[in-house]
């Protein structure tokens, strides 16, 4: 059975302070565009600070958030699709391969200009305005404005100076060492005590920059890397649900099977059923 090519366009504008309660990533690609205001952009353990105009470009399978910077309002517009929407429009290139050029395969951050922009806003308008009416050949013209979008996309990219860096203070880098070493210790019983001495800071000076460097609590990150790696194990393992507990760090299968219907919404074994490899 042939999957149906994904394709979805949605603005948003947000008055209150809003932060993602969870990492997730997605089987698509995605596209964030900040119409209005700041926020914090966390991609695959780094944090990324985005003003207005900016883009940024996630491909599938990087775990993202985003997160408040700044005043409470923001508002953005959010693409998600999948390689066969754009696969099937995209002429053959003479190695055979359909979409390779137009598809980055790391994420990125691109600061447009004010030109740019302009030009960006059309194509999404152009965007909106298609997916929420139900003309004649609305799939093909919007392939054929995605293309286009990819490709001012890649130009940009192409005549950009330098790839836009994610925040380095130097409690940011501390932060960043905390994530490094969460990733690699997740299995282990830890604690907020033993991070601290295992960095050389207070207890409460961590919880603080922790929290302003990722929008999560400290506990919250590591709750969320463990689930992560659950995910595969339930995917890719025929491991019982009691040793994957084990192995990602949780004291208790109560424990784990509360924490893990928080983030994903179903117990382990509901996801194991949906997402297991054959």
């Amino acid at each position: 059975m042939i999957a149906t090519p994904f394709f979805a366009i949605e603005q948003a504008l947000r008055t209150v302070p809003f932060s993602m309660s969870a990492d997730h990533v997605h089987q698509a690609h995605e596209i964030y565009y900040l119409l209005a205001g700041e926020r914090y952009y966390y991609i695959n353990q780094r944090v990324y600070a985005l003003q207005k105009g900016d883009l940024i470009w996630i491909s599938k399978h990087d775990f993202h958030r985003t997160s408040n910077k700044g005043s409470d309002s923001h508002e953005r517009i959010l693409i998600n699709f999948d390689e066969a929407f754009v696969a099937s429009s995209t002429p053959v290139t003479p190695s055979g391969d359909q979409s390779h050029l137009l598809l980055p395969e790391k994420s990125f951050l691109l600061r447009p200009s004010a030109q740019e922009q302009r030009e960006l806003e059309h194509l999404f308008q152009q965007m909106l305005d298609e997916y929420h009416q139900e003309h004649a050949y609305r799939h093909m013209y919007l392939q054929s404005l995605l293309i286009q979008l990819l490709i001012r996309i890649r130009r940009i990219q192409s005549t950009a100076p330098d790839a836009i860096a994610p925040e380095r203070s130097e409690q940011q880098q501390r932060v960043y060492s905390v994530i490094e070493y969460l990733h690699d210790h997740y299995a282990e019983k830890l604690s907020l005590e033993q991070l601290a001495g295992h960095f050389y800071i207070s207890s409460t000076y961590l919880c603080r920059i922790f929290k302003q460097t990722t929008g999560f609590t400290l506990v919250e990150y590591l709750q969320d890397v463990r689930v992560q790696q659950a995910r595969t194990y339930l995917k890719e393992t025929d491991w019982k649900v009691t040793t994957i507990a084990e192995k990602t760090g949780f004291d208790s299968i109560a424990h784990f099977g509360r924490v893990f219907k928080h983030f994903t919404g179903h117990t382990p074994l509901q996801y194991r059923k949906a997402h297991k490899k054959e």
